[in-house]
């Protein structure tokens, strides 16, 4: 009968009778990959809660605020992040991080474009991941001073080169920009580029450009 039904009310952004339990693992798995294939800007909670199938205000039970939210996934990639070696010389400890660091950034550039975009994520980052890092650095010597600067060296040179790998993904036409460029240049404009690049041919590379890279670093931190 009618009068005999009891009613019941949930309140808002609580599971109802079989909904998924949500999760801070779940809502934080779902929203770097959110990240991951659409960018940053993608990531909302009313978004983020369309991907989960839940209502918007079952994430807040679990995580607060949109901060708290980029929170959680800087502490979920760095606990991604391989283990540097701890042992060694101070040259291989540097050379592993580094490799770590740039596999980190490769497998999550929208993320890591925020984090260093943001001055309370990239200090959070630099806590979790940056102490093995600034052992090997004082380990080689370098004064204080130098050792800050010797790792922002360090880590812009791996945003630089692992940001802009992931931007150039895509089908590769086998066209040359630059040399196409070059030819309309007056060459006495740049001697020193045309120079170089027609010297390339016969200094085939032996290595990528990252390690070639980071050897120029190493060399430079250990003064010659």
């Amino acid at each position: 009968m009618p009068g005999n039904v009891r009613r019941t009310t949930r309140r808002p952004g609580r599971p109802g009778p079989g909904e998924p339990a949500l999760t801070r693992d779940i809502i934080l798995t779902s929203a770097l990959a959110l990240v991951d294939e659409e960018g940053f800007e993608a990531l909302t909670m009313r978004r983020l809660a369309t991907r989960l199938h839940v209502d918007p205000m079952s994430i807040y039970h679990h995580v607060p605020s949109k901060a708290a939210l980029v929170s959680g996934l800087v502490q979920r990639i760095s606990g991604e992040m391989a283990e540097p070696v701890a042992h060694g010389t101070w040259r291989q400890r540097v050379r592993a991080w580094a490799r770590a660091y740039r596999d980190l950034t490769l497998g999550h550039p929208n993320l890591v474009l925020q984090i260093v975009a943001d001055a309370a994520a990239a200090s959070e980052a630099a806590i979790l991941i940056s102490e093995p890092l600034y052992a090997a650095l004082s380990d080689a010597g370098l004064r204080p001073r130098a050792v800050v600067e010797a790792a922002g060296t360090l880590v812009d040179f791996v945003h630089g080169y692992a940001l802009g790998l992931a931007g150039a993904q895509g089908p590769r036409t086998g066209a040359d920009p630059l040399g196409e460029r070059l030819a309309g240049v007056d060459p006495d404009q740049v001697p020193a580029l045309r120079r170089v690049l027609a010297a390339l041919p016969d200094e085939p590379a032996t290595r990528d450009a990252f390690e070639a890279g980071l050897d120029l670093i190493i060399r430079g931190l250990a003064g010659g």
